[in-house]
Formats: C-alpha cells, structure tokens, sequence
C-alpha cells in the first residue's frame, strides 16, 4: 500500500492583517461612557455586546496563542497572532478558526503546550467603513478601547495606520494612553 504524500497538494492560506491600536481610557466609567457615545454617533449603532474568555498559551514558535470562549450561538475561536510589541498603530498578522468543542481543545492545548492564564472581557463592537472599534471592560484591569483596521490585500500598512491615527483624533486617544502590548500582557504585569 501507497501513502499519499498530502504536504505536495495543500497550500497554507495568506494570513490575515490588521493594523491595530489599543489604549486605556482614563477617567473610569464616565470617560468610557463619553467615548461610548462618540462610537454610537459615529456607527450610527447601539454596538453588539459579545462576552469573551480567552485562555493564554505558550506558544513555543512566537507569536501569541488563545482560546477564545463566546457565549453560544457563537462558536469559540482557535486564534493565534503576532505583532510587534510597541504604542501606535502596528501591523498584526493572524489566523483564526471556529471551534465547537472548546473545552476539549483548552485540555488538549494546556497538556501540549501549557497554559498561561485567562483574561475576560465585556466588549461592545462597532463597525466603521473596515474599522473595527471595540469598547472594553477588562475583568481586573479597567476600560480599554481598541481599533482593528481590516486591510485589504492590496492596502499597505501605512494606509491603514493613516485610518487608525484619524480615529485616534476622532476619539481623542492621548499618546500617553497607548499600550504597547495586549491586555493579558498588562493584567499578568499587574498594570493598569
């Protein structure tokens, strides 16, 4: 018997990019509640509520490695992502996909890789023209706000950080209140 060599016949797909932003609001809930209302005027929506538990990994190669729990009907989500660690609007590369037995995965992946905590959110998304503009309340680390800048294949990263920076100034996010890295960065750091 012949084993098919299948490495010859698949091709791995473009990663997806995104240009990102994410900054702390200052101010506690009246300051969230101003740019709430700054993100409903400009979406012309209320936002969709979608309640996440993301459970952190060790990922070995790079890169960052989560589970994503969504309340159903939504599947969760395998997501992994790399992206360079700095303020502003950066490039982010990654992949995703649905998965319907999550928490066979979270056991399968914490046996193989380890497990490197949880973070949970309350998230309020908003779509502008290919932006999408999510209002957070992080579990022990406060409010936060973030930009994802859809690209499309043939945008550069310098137009999509030209969007980012625009909404920036739309909501007026002080340069001082960009974070460098993600939120389980900052909570495992005890930041705030």
């Amino acid at each position: 018997k012949q084993i098919a060599n299948m490495s010859s016949t698949t091709t791995s797909p473009p990663d997806e990019r995104n240009v990102e932003i994410k900054a702390r609001i200052p101010g506690g809930p009246e300051e969230f509640e101003r740019r709430l209302e700054v993100a409903k005027k400009l979406t012309g929506a209320e936002g969709e509520l979608i309640v996440q538990r993301d459970v952190f990994f060790n990922s070995p190669q790079g890169g960052r490695l989560k589970l994503r729990y969504l309340q159903a009907p939504a599947l969760s989500q395998l997501v992994f992502y790399d992206r360079p660690d700095e303020a502003g609007p950066k490039l982010s590369k990654f992949n995703k996909i649905e998965v319907d037995e999550p928490a066979v995965l979270e056991k399968i992946l914490s046996q193989s890789n380890g497990t490197l905590g949880v973070l949970a959110k309350r998230r309020l998304l908003f779509l502008h023209k290919q932006t999408r503009i999510h209002m957070d309340d992080v579990q022990d680390l406060g409010h936060y706000m973030e930009f994802e800048v859809c690209l499309e294949p043939e945008q550069t990263l310098e137009q999509g950080q030209t969007i980012a920076e625009d909404l920036c100034r739309t909501f007026n996010i002080a340069d001082a209140d960009l974070m460098t890295g993600s939120y389980f960065d900052a909570l495992t750091k005890g930041q705030k």
